[in-house]
């Protein structure tokens, strides 16, 4: 009981809240500034991909090389998967419990996706 009745305790609590606030702002920066530049390198891909559709003369490897780098890599996949934006409520934080998913979910709206994407490719003659 000594330790809440010093005078510092408020001080060391409020530095400690403060200092975790300010990580978590930190790492969520980092990880929008990540964010931004994978999205901004694949929309310039995307761009080399439509200007090299757009010319007259079509270079076959170049292409292939473009295409190769729009893909998303599988830590993207698990990525765009793993931040279905789900809240973790603190009842279930103490009570141990993991949250509810929803794979089916998710399985449905990625088959819905690949299905779009392959009548794009066919609509458009890509072969992959």
């Amino acid at each position: 009981m000594a330790l809440f009745s010093s005078p510092y305790f408020p001080h060391a609590l409020y530095s400690l809240a403060c200092l975790s606030i300010s990580v978590n702002f930190l790492s969520l920066r980092r990880t929008a500034e990540e964010e931004k530049a994978r999205i901004q390198a694949q929309i310039s891909i995307l761009e080399s991909i439509k200007e090299q559709l757009q010319a007259p003369t079509l270079n076959a490897d170049e292409l292939e090389r473009l295409k190769k780098l729009a893909k998303p890599t599988p830590k993207d996949i698990a990525m765009k998967v793993g931040s279905g934006g789900e809240e973790v409520k603190w009842s279930d934080v103490f009570r141990g419990q993991k949250p509810a998913t929803r794979d089916e979910e998710v399985s449905k709206w990625d088959q819905q996706d690949l299905e779009k994407s392959e009548f794009f490719r066919v609509e458009c003659g890509i072969r992959v």
